[in-house]
């Protein structure tokens, strides 16, 4: 029963099961706040799935690059090892050349061998003697000291007269012609003298310090025999720094007869010292029994202070 003057409402079945009346009958719960409610839960609910679409979105951009490099790192690990086992096989075997490889070796051997022919061509048109200066030069001033000098060969040809065959003597050359500086030499245009050992002394054109000399001959190719067997084989050096001292001794070397023309050499350091005086010594030949040629001789250094 309903006491009058009581206003009947109107209740909903559903509501009632759920909660939205209170003990007395009254909704607990408006219609806006439960709009507005539930506005805030859709929009964290939005929120939320947005937020995991992001993680989703991240974690499906970067797996595949994660993938990637785990499968880039295997292959560089499995192309490494491949590389070591390849290197570790090459090394225990021989190296094998390739017909391309064995062709540009023998083109290299070929420009070395063309490199070292126009070396010797140079050499012989411009030996490294003639870029030096030479205290031993006769135009300069230097000196023969005749004292301390051989004797020169008298050479003699054959002369026929009235079917009786004489010998003759030739008129010899000096040994001036020794330290005259030529550059052409010519067969025969030499100082000859017999016997071992045999010297040239020499008054120097300046007090010098003496570092090389260089020794002259014809080669073989312009020899009319075509040996060169009165070259000069073994010598020595001396120097003096005044005519009354004693000899210092300087090296002893060897003119190679198959070498070029003009040899140089140099003296050993602790034997360099200045001199005014340089004599030359030939203690052999290279196979002339009768006497030794003296072509060129020069002596190499700079003037002492």
């Amino acid at each position: 029963m309903v006491e009058h003057g009581e206003t009947v409402m109107k209740r909903s079945l559903r509501l009632s099961i759920n909660g939205y009346y209170n003990s007395d009958g009254e909704p607990t719960i408006s219609y806006r706040e439960t709009r507005i409610k539930g506005r805030q839960r859709k929009r964290l609910l939005n929120r939320r799935i947005k937020d995991n679409d992001e993680d989703f979105i991240v974690k499906e951009e970067i797996a595949p690059l994660i993938r990637r490099g785990i499968i880039f790192l295997i292959l560089l690990l499995s192309g490494c090892s491949c590389l070591f086992s390849a290197l570790h096989f090459r090394s225990s075997e021989p190296v094998k050349l390739t017909p391309v490889d064995m062709d540009q070796e023998k083109l290299q051997e070929g420009y070395n061998e063309d490199l070292q022919k126009i070396k010797k061509k140079i050499d012989y048109l411009l030996p490294p003697a003639d870029l030096w200066p030479n205290f031993a030069l006769e135009s300069q001033g230097a000196r023969l000291v005749h004292t301390m000098t051989s004797e020169t060969y008298q050479r003699t040809r054959p002369c026929r007269f009235l079917g009786i065959t004489s010998q003759q003597q030739q008129q010899s050359i000096g040994p001036n012609i020794v330290i005259q500086g030529r550059t052409r030499l010519n067969p025969g245009e030499c100082w000859a003298f017999t016997g071992f050992p045999g010297r040239l002394s020499i008054q120097l054109s300046h007090r010098a310090t003496v570092t090389h000399v260089s020794l002259g001959h014809i080669p073989k190719a312009i020899s009319p025999s075509s040996t060169v067997s009165s070259a000069p084989r073994e010598f020595s050096v001396y120097g003096k720094k005044d005519i009354n001292d004693e000899e210092s001794f300087l090296g002893t070397f060897q003119y190679e007869e198959d070498g070029d023309r003009i040899q140089t050499f140099k003296l050993p350091d602790d034997k360099t010292d200045s001199f005014t005086y340089v004599s030359l010594e030939v203690n052999s030949n290279w196979g002339q029994l009768d006497y030794t040629c003296l072509y060129n001789f020069r002596v190499h250094g700079v003037i002492a202070p």
